[in-house]
């Protein structure tokens, strides 16, 4: 029977990696056609991957923490089935026949030369080793040289295991020169102890990545949303504040509102101010700005994995009551780490909500592509003075609105605010 391959799938439009996480079956093992068999990790969401075919897992190429390529090999399965994605991930023929005659040299005995020059065949450009993004990251933090290190992955690509086998193999010393030989020392007088040899540092087995499978989903997470904030160190943006008077809304909340939550009211405001306001709602491309068909809210979730951000494609229409619901069943899936990848897919806006510990306001940073985020500070009662001189307690909440600069100005970001203002103080403008 044939070996076919088993490929690392694409599970969103956004997706161009994944990270193995483990496997549900070993070599020699029967599987059925959508059995899952695998995990991988991306866009901070862990997914099983399912046999495509019936027949036996032959071998494993992809081990648990490797990034891998979407398209790209991670298993073979022997199976009589037919293989219809089959050429579809294949390099070029081009790239076949120049990696060939490299495979029939292996075989033939060569002169020896120093380890350290032995370059692997590579697709990269001349001085960038090939290599995958985390044996990139495990190189810098162990301060592994990859121009050193010999790839054993696909086209002769560096994998996460040759930067540990070489991180744990002390450094080799340079070659002898010939020199005149120095007249023997004298030895000191009375003698002394040998002096003790320091171990190369890197002789010394480096921590290794946790084992507990939390805390590697969590790093897993950590490494997502620092990519995400190299990115977003790069847009031009700023945060305008206003003090949202509650107290109309609070005063029909479980009445009128059909005890909604107010995180279900406040994104439903942001929601329904965007949608309203065409410059906010775009996203910024190399063409410049895009409006948005839809208004996605991604709302910020603390789940053990880490920050983890759902989308809510157009809060504002249907009812309060529904939107409610939905929020609480998303949250309990996202902590319970059962949320499907296309939930992360769509968001233009972000809602951060920090009231929840007490924080009266804060700035949330932009996460690409989205091109505007909301912070919402603490509910509480407030003294405020009133336009007549008197004064007295109001339900407020502190909002920031923080926009790309390159979409919208601080004009638009203050008629969002105003909107959301209107809303606050009008109920029956929410349904």
């Amino acid at each position: 029977m044939p070996e076919l391959a088993l490929t690392m799938p694409k599970m969103s439009m956004t997706m161009e990696e994944g990270t193995m996480v483990a496997w549900l079956k070993q070599p020699g093992d029967a599987v059925k056609n959508g059995e899952p068999i695998a995990e991988v990790t991306t866009d901070k969401v862990d997914m099983e991957v399912e046999s495509p075919y019936d027949g036996v897992l032959a071998r494993i190429v992809a081990e648990p923490d490797d990034v891998v390529a979407v398209g790209e090999p991670i298993a073979y399965i022997t199976s009589d089935s037919d293989d219809l994605l089959g050429g579809l991930f294949d390099a070029p023929a081009s790239d076949a026949a120049d990696a060939a005659p490299v495979a029939n040299a292996v075989a033939e005995p060569a002169a020896p030369a120093p380890t350290a020059t032995s370059a692997a065949p590579s697709t990269g450009a001349p001085g960038w080793p090939a290599a995958v993004p985390a044996a990139r990251t495990l190189a810098g933090e162990r301060g592994v040289d990859l121009a050193a290190v010999q790839g054993t992955g696909r086209w002769g690509a560096i994998t996460v295991g040759d930067v540990e086998a070489s991180s744990a193999m002390p450094a080799a010393a340079p070659s002898p020169q010939p020199t005149d030989a120095p007249a023997p020392a004298a030895p000191p007088a009375g003698g002394s102890a040998p002096v003790p040899v320091a171990t190369p540092a890197s002789a010394t087995s480096a921590p290794r990545s946790p084992s507990d499978p939390a805390a590697a989903r969590r790093r897993r997470t950590r490494m997502a949303v620092a990519r995400v904030m190299d990115q977003s160190a790069l847009v031009p943006q700023f945060t305008a504040y206003v003090d949202l008077d509650l107290s109309r809304l609070d005063a029909v909340r479980k009445t009128a509102l059909g005890g909604a939550s107010w995180t279900a009211i406040l994104m439903r405001m942001q929601a329904q101010a965007l949608a309203e306001s065409a410059p906010v709602n775009q996203t910024w491309t190399d063409d410049g700005p895009v409006a948005n068909p839809h208004v996605g809210i991604a709302l910020a979730v603390d789940s053990p994995s880490g920050l983890i951000a759902p989308v809510f494609v157009d809060p504002h229409r249907g009812s309060l009551a529904d939107l409610a619901a939905s929020i609480a069943e998303t949250v309990e899936q996202t902590r319970a780490g059962t949320l499907s990848a296309d939930r992360l897919q769509g968001g233009t806006s972000v809602l951060s909500n920090l009231g929840g510990f007490g924080i009266d306001r804060f700035n949330a940073l932009l996460t690409p592509p989205q091109s505007s985020a909301l912070s919402t500070g603490s509910i509480a009662q407030r003294i405020l003075v009133a336009p007549d001189g008197s004064f007295g307690p109001r339900l407020q909440c502190t909002v920031g609105l923080t926009l790309d600069h390159r979409v919208a100005d601080g004009a638009d970001a203050a008629r969002v605010l105003q909107r959301m203002r209107e809303l606050a103080a009008n109920p029956a403008l929410l349904g």
